[in-house]
C-alpha cells in the first residue's frame, strides 16, 4: 500500500481478484486498462483456482457499457492470452486489446530505482516490459508518427527497450557466467576433498552449493527468451492515451 501511494495522488484499494469479475458485472466505464503482474501458470494467471484466457476474456467481453479494455499482461507465459477472439465480433460487444509482456516463457525482471511523487528513491525489482510501458506512459512519445499517442505506440516503446535491456544484460551477464562457472569448479574440489574437520568441510560444502545456485539462476535467466506480442492490433493503433 505505501508503495502504491507514493507512486500515485489517487487512493488506492487492494481487493481480491473475484472482487475485480464482481465489479466487471456493474461496469459503468467505457474503457479499462489493465495491467497484469504475478505470478503466471501454464493455465494462465497463477492462484488457488487459475484464472484462464477464457474466464478473463468472457469477464471482458460480458462487462455492460464497455467500448474498449486495454491489458498488459507482464507475468510468466503471458502468450496463454495470446490467440484468442479478442477483437469486436457484434454489436453491443466491446474491443479487447491484449499486450504481453513474453510469449510461452518465463518474464525477465530488472533491478530498477525510480523517483517517486514525493521525491524520494525507491529501489526494487520490476518487470522490464512493465516498466517501460509505465515510462512511455509518463512521457508518452508518438514511434509511428501519426501524430498520436495510441496503445500501439506504448507496445513499440515498451518492446523496443524491453530488447535493449534484455540484450545488455545478458551480455554482461555472460561474463558474470564464465567466471561463476571456474568459482563454482574450485569449490566443488573443495568440496570434494574433505579434510577432516566437519566445520570446515561442512562450510564448503555450503558455500559450493550456494554458489552453484547463483550459477543456475545466471545460465536459467540468460536462456530464457523475452518476446513481447500484441493482440488485436488495429483498435490498438486508434486508441489514444
Amino acid at each position: 500500500m505505501i508503495f502504491f501511494s507514493s507512486a500515485s495522488k489517487y487512493p488506492y484499494a487492494s481487493k481480491a481478484s473475484a472482487d475485480f469479475f464482481n465489479d466487471l458485472r456493474d461496469n459503468n466505464y467505457n474503457n479499462i486498462v489493465m495491467f497484469v503482474t504475478g505470478h503466471g501458470c501454464p493455465q494462465g494467471l497463477d492462484a488457488k483456482n487459475p484464472i484462464t484466457p477464457h474466464q478473463l476474456l468472457k469477464a471482458l467481453k460480458g462487462a455492460p457499457n464497455l467500448n474498449n479494455a486495454i491489458v498488459y499482461f507482464g507475468q510468466c507465459y503471458a502468450g496463454t492470452f495470446n490467440f484468442v477472439g479478442a477483437g469486436k465480433r457484434k454489436d453491443g460487444e466491446p474491443e479487447v486489446v491484449l499486450i504481453g509482456a513474453t510469449n510461452l516463457t518465463e518474464s525477465l525482471s530488472i533491478a530498477t530505482t525510480e523517483t517517486f511523487l514525493d521525491g524520494d528513491e525507491f529501489p526494487w525489482t520490476a518487470n522490464i516490459f512493465l516498466l517501460h510501458v509505465f515510462k512511455w506512459m509518463s512521457k508518452p512519445s508518438d514511434i509511428d508518427g501519426d501524430g498520436r499517442y495510441t496503445v500501439m505506440d506504448s507496445y513499440k516503446h515498451a518492446g523496443i527497450f524491453t530488447n535493449f535491456v534484455n540484450k545488455k544484460t545478458k551480455t554482461d551477464m555472460f561474463g558474470e557466467i564464465i567466471n561463476m562457472h571456474a568459482e563454482c569448479n574450485k569449490l566443488m574440489a573443495l568440496a570434494s576433498s574433505g579434510t577432516g574437520n566437519w566445520i570446515i568441510d561442512t562450510t564448503n560444502e555450503l558455500n559450493y552449493k550456494a554458489k552453484k545456485t547463483q550459477l543456475q539462476n545466471l545460465l536459467i535467466a540468460h536462456h530464457t527468451h523475452q518476446e513481447c506480442w500484441i493482440l488485436n492490433a488495429r483498435p490498438a493503433q486508434k486508441i489514444e492515451f
